[in-house]
């Protein structure tokens, strides 16, 4: 998928793409990160043990900025799915945003590279994409450091499908199950509640639904955004599942502190409305690929698509308190998570460096 005019941009600084919704334009205002800082020069790539790569953490994100200590790295695969609501949230948390957009040419970072956090989001090409799409090979390298080095991370959609393959898990191309569109019912496992990275953002979700009177069914169903085709069949060895829904027997799972939504946290009424008339009008026929349907105009979509994106987005302004609810909570969740993974890197690089002298 590439933007009309990608010649033309900058890594790290938002694209005002075409597609922009009408209920974006704050994010498309102020969603910039300081690339040119040396808050977020990229470091060397750092090989070895866990201490090496915290040490050059730690040189590249020095403690004694309260900026610098608070970068995280944004993966975007495709114009047409940004960061959304969930860039202000975690602005709102006081973090840098480092973004980093394959379909603008830019470079998959290694580990040394992202700072303390990092966020992956979806696309319309698939895990399995790698001849069109060579940059998932470093992402699911990537992926795997971020989890066996414990750094938080949360991964969307595409990005949790990829995730899994990385891991050991499997993607199905497409799903066994169908695709899923609209607004559906998470169906949370008895971990979800005690997990200790999701218990959170479930519990402030939940309570967000209870406000607005939606059905949780005592707190075992939670009403979410979802828009793919694709589906992760087979879990990753040692993952934890902490949702399923009735077309996707994997919706939410953690691997170390990556926590890994098929759905949609960033998305908003406006956002799935134009998804979901461009995946019925793919699944009309009107175009073979989905990633060319993506960028279909309005005028371009038959009226059936119309009508479906007009239903999902009047389903998602239904449930847009609980959604905001649990993108709040994750953005705050996610940032603690990369304020104490970047005090432990830095702790070990003063000890290291303690140690030399």
């Amino acid at each position: 998928m590439h933007s009309p005019d990608r010649a033309h941009r900058l890594p790290g600084v938002c694209p005002h793409v075409a597609t922009t919704t009408e209920d974006e334009p704050l994010y498309s205002r102020v969603m910039t990160d300081n690339s040119n800082s040396s808050t977020v020069v990229p470091a060397g790539r750092a090989a070895g043990s866990r201490e090496a790569r915290e040490a050059a953490a730690a040189s590249a994100f020095p403690a004694s900025s309260a900026a610098a200590a608070s970068v995280i790295t944004v993966v975007e695969p495709e114009a047409f799915a940004p960061l959304g609501p969930l860039g202000e949230w975690l602005f709102a948390e006081g973090v840098t945003l480092r973004m980093v957009r394959p379909w603008a040419g830019d470079a998959i970072p290694d580990l040394s590279e992202i700072g303390s956090g990092l966020v992956v989001l979806g696309g319309a090409m698939s895990a399995h994409d790698d001849a069109e799409h060579p940059w998932l090979v470093d992402l699911r390298a990537l992926l795997r450091d971020v989890v066996d080095e414990r750094v938080p991370a949360v991964a969307i959609c595409l990005g949790a499908q990829v995730a899994a393959e990385a891991l050991g898990g499997a993607t199905a191309v497409p799903s066994p199950h169908g695709g899923e569109g609209g607004v559906v019912e998470l169906e949370l496992t008895e971990a979800a509640g005690q997990d200790a990275v999701f218990s959170e953002i479930l519990d402030e979700a939940v309570r967000a639904a209870v406000r607005a009177g939606i059905p949780t069914r005592d707190g075992t169903r939670l009403p979410v955004i979802v828009s793919h085709e694709d589906g992760i069949v087979r879990l990753p060895e040692g993952a934890t599942l902490l949702a399923s829904s009735a077309g996707a027997p994997v919706q939410t799972w953690r691997a170390g502190r990556l926590l890994a939504l098929q759905h949609h946290p960033e998305s908003t009424p406006a956002r799935i409305e134009y998804w979901r008339a461009r995946s019925v009008a793919h699944a009309m026929g009107v175009v073979e690929k989905e990633e060319v349907a993506e960028a279909l105009s309005e005028a371009e979509l038959p009226a059936e698509a119309l009508q479906a994106g007009a239903r999902a987005r009047a389903e998602a302004e239904r449930v847009e308190p609980v959604i905001q609810a649990f993108g709040r909570a994750l953005a705050r969740v996610l940032v603690r998570g990369a304020r104490a993974y970047a005090s432990g890197a830095a702790r070990s690089a003063r000890e290291e460096a303690a140690a030399r002298d």
